[in-house]
């Protein structure tokens, strides 16, 4: 029953207008950050400079330096695509044919994650190919990278970033379910990701990672040196499952007249 309504969410998901322009999208502002990051690299001292992108995690600091605006941009597709279910009713013709609530629910959740992770997986592809034209470019050696420890690195990080692109989905998906509007969902989680998030850390120094948006763009870098990776999963795990709760709670109770 998940598989039926998993598929039925990917029949509207892989539409070429939302498929192709989110993966043409993030791919191109992946690159775009690997660019600059070559582009801005010092010959000698500075941060970064070219020695340090010539170790092996130096792949890795391109995809990096993208993970807050992936997991931006996952949470408001996440939000909009619930969210406009109930804008053009479409929900309710599906719980003609699927009535229980919760099956629909985690196919339609399962759906839009996987479609986000392999926008990740080709955004990052399209990085480190990027990397590797801009390090010959730079003449900066790469034959660190594709050593066993560059490799790990490199593994680690992209398994970091899903791990945080999946967090952004699930509030994503949650806002957009319970504010039915995609607009407003979209504006809310962008405003609390972005500025309203920034200005609390600013005052209280110690809420960093300890809010949605800051924990899971540390569990995207690997952990801080002032705030733990086991710690920062704890956190976006906890978010994640009270998203998930909350959602299935609502969604079960709440009618869907639209």
């Amino acid at each position: 029953m998940v598989w039926a309504a998993f598929r039925s969410e990917w029949t509207k998901l892989r539409r070429p207008s939302l498929l192709v322009s989110t993966i043409a999208g993030l791919a191109a502002a992946a690159s775009l950050f690997v660019v600059l990051l070559f582009a801005q690299a010092h010959a000698r001292g500075g941060s970064p400079s070219l020695a340090t992108l010539a170790r092996p995690n130096g792949l890795v600091q391109g995809v990096d330096r993208v993970a807050v605006l992936l997991g931006i941009v996952a949470f408001g597709i996440a939000a909009a695509q619930i969210a406009g279910e109930y804008g053009l009713g479409t929900l309710r013709q599906l719980l003609v044919l699927q009535s229980r609530r919760l099956v629909l629910l985690a196919g339609k959740l399962l759906g839009i994650v996987s479609f986000l992770v392999l926008a990740l997986v080709v955004a990052a592809v399209a990085a480190m190919v990027v990397a590797l034209v801009a390090a010959h470019a730079r003449h900066v050696p790469t034959a660190a990278w594709f050593t066993s420890t560059g490799i790990g690195d490199l593994v680690r990080e992209l398994g970091d970033l899903t791990l945080a692109v999946v967090g952004f989905s699930v509030l994503g998906f949650a806002v957009g379910l319970f504010l039915r509007s995609s607009v407003s969902a979209v504006i809310v989680g962008f405003a609390w990701l972005l500025p309203i998030e920034a200005v609390i850390i600013r005052i209280v120094p110690g809420t960093l990672g300890w809010l949605p948006g800051s924990a899971l763009q540390i569990v995207a870098e690997g952990g801080t040196a002032g705030f733990g990776y086991g710690k920062a999963i704890a956190v976006a795990t906890a978010y994640a499952a009270v998203a998930v709760v909350a959602t299935a709670v609502a969604f079960t109770r709440r009618d869907v007249t639209a």
